[in-house]
């Protein structure tokens, strides 16, 4: 009997909490989105800037400018990125009816050749991979960042009143629980660590793959080269299918512009900078993989983009990360952390 209050080690008592904690976090998400997913950023933006932020203080001896630093070249880094963007696609679109003529051209002469006596049929691939559809998908997909840039205003003015709390909630925490915030203190220590380390990895590793992605079809001479790029850098943030997507658009263009040779370098360069950064590059960073099963990661990208789009599929997989090293770092709720990892933790001997 003692056992019948608990399922799978936790708790039902608990596991009820976390159900109603879910369902209104659900409601809120939904209703909530022009104020929640901003403060999200500033939280993410926040555990980035941290490192560098306690570095430039131990420097120049003041934490808001070495915070001040940072939240400026922050700024100034977006606002290049995007003028750059607006302009690249700009470009890009300038060049579609022209591509897409030529994308026929290759088209045809694909369906006009036999392989083992079986004609090419590309009716339906034409519809969902032309070049139309390629320049609709990165306008919905700007459209979407475009929506989100609105806030982000928004989001700075959380992450500055971050950074003031940051130093002052520890001590009013202690304050106000002093029996219980040892406890949360230490939850808050662990998953902090992890989380920006992370973050940091990410986001670097995200960076880097971009750069080489730009870098590789700036010399390709692919249209919309900086666009591309940027997708791929935020794509790179949703697990396993994130980086094929990203992958797609340049190799169509490729297609349309070059010989098979000269495409087959490109798909190989493309592929072998993607396997480099997320298959060696990434766990010499972070020391390992994410920890996280492959079911769950989907089912976090699939729940976050059917919440907020495009940017929820993005974000889906951080949040997932900072919500399972939360459960970590609590008794009371590791054993679910334990059923969202990739392998079971290691017995100690």
């Amino acid at each position: 009997m003692a056992k019948i209050d608990r399922f799978y080690g936790v708790r039902l008592s608990t596991a009820a909490n976390i159900a109603v904690l879910l369902l209104v976090s659900v409601l809120a998400l939904i209703h909530l989105k022009s104020v929640i997913q901003p403060f999200v950023v500033a939280v993410l933006l926040f555990f980035l800037i941290y490192p560098p932020a306690q570095w430039l203080e131990k420097r120049y001896g003041h934490p808001l400018m070495a915070y001040g630093i940072l939240v400026f070249l922050t700024i100034g880094f977006i606002f290049l990125a995007a003028v750059l963007l607006y302009a690249n696609l700009q470009s890009f679109s300038d060049q579609v009816p022209q591509l897409t003529e030529q994308f026929h051209e290759k088209v045809a002469w694909l369906e006009g050749l036999s392989l083992f006596g079986y004609s090419i049929e590309l009716g339906t691939v034409v519809d969902q991979f032309g070049v139309e559809s390629i320049e609709a998908i990165s306008k919905s997909f700007l459209g979407s960042l475009a929506s989100f840039t609105g806030g982000v205003v928004t989001t700075l003015i959380f992450l500055i009143f971050i950074i003031l709390e940051a130093e002052s909630l520890p001590n009013r925490l202690k304050a106000a629980y002093p029996e219980q915030v040892a406890r949360f203190l230490n939850i808050a220590e662990g998953s902090g660590k992890s989380v920006t380390t992370y973050v940091i990895t990410r986001a670097s590793v995200a960076f880097g793959q971009s750069v080489v992605v730009a870098i590789i079809l700036y010399f390709f001479g692919i249209p919309g080269w900086f666009l591309w790029a940027c997708i791929a850098f935020l794509l790179d943030f949703v697990p396993y299918i994130g980086g094929l997507i990203a992958t797609l658009p340049p190799i169509i263009l490729g297609f349309v512009l070059f010989e098979p040779a000269t495409l087959a370098l490109l798909v190989v360069l493309l592929v072998a900078n993607q396997q480099t950064w997320g298959g060696f590059i990434e766990p010499q960073l972070s020391g390992k993989r994410l920890d996280i099963s492959p079911i769950a990661l989907l089912l976090l990208v699939a729940f976050w983009g059917w919440l907020w789009g495009i940017m929820g599929m993005v974000l889906g997989v951080p949040l997932g990360v900072i919500m399972k090293l939360a459960l970590e770092n609590d008794e009371r709720t590791k054993p679910i952390a334990i059923m969202l990892s990739k392998q079971p933790p290691a017995e100690e001997e």
